[in-house]
């Protein structure tokens, strides 16, 4: 466990959803990027998933982690 997700199971101590962050699979959204609120609003994210080259990128990083998480 980590202490951003003090419980282990994808959500806060007090029982809500957290979410995860589409650039880094298995990672919760740490608000790295100042005035986001979460994947939703986040311009790293945005500019990844407009980027066909950067998006390609990120679906071989996402099918890498979960053949890694299957095993």
């Amino acid at each position: 466990m980590d202490s951003a997700n003090p419980t282990g199971n994808g959500r806060h101590a007090s029982g809500k959803a957290m979410p995860r962050c589409p650039l880094r699979p298995g990672d919760p959204c740490s608000l790295c990027v100042p005035g986001a609120t979460g994947p939703h609003d986040c311009q790293t994210v945005r500019l990844v998933m407009e980027d066909p080259d950067l998006r390609e990128m990120l679906r071989e990083k996402q099918a890498a982690y979960r053949a890694s998480t299957a095993a």
